[in-house]
């Protein structure tokens, strides 16, 4: 379980990702902004030094586990969705709701 969540994060690509979403032409740039400010979110908080740590320490591992899934999970679907042109408002609402820390994120630091 714990080695399925590491290698999920790894496999995320946002870099990749992210930069299809930037080149979309007479993309809605406030939502792509929101999009991509809430995936590089997504990526910080399954990357938390937290999860991995419990995850190594076996201490709350499960718990652990999910929370990294969940967000990389999360970030998938936005992607998947923008990617379809099928982006759901409300739930990139109810994630930004849901994780509204670093709401001045700056995602061009990654790509």
């Amino acid at each position: 379980m714990v080695e399925a969540a590491r290698a999920e994060v790894k496999g995320i690509g946002f870099l990749e990702r992210a930069a299809k979403v930037g080149r979309v032409p007479d993309a809605d740039e406030t939502l792509r902004d929101r999009l991509l400010r809430q995936m590089a979110r997504e990526l910080l908080l399954a990357q938390s030094s937290d999860w991995a740590f419990l995850m190594k320490t076996g201490t709350a591992t499960h718990y652990a586990a999910k929370r990294t899934r969940d967000h990389v999970l999360r970030f998938t679907r936005l992607y998947e969705q923008w990617k379809s042109g099928g982006l759901d408002v409300e739930f990139l609402a109810n994630c930004e709701w849901r994780d509204a820390i670093f709401p001045n994120l700056d995602w061009k630091y990654y790509v």
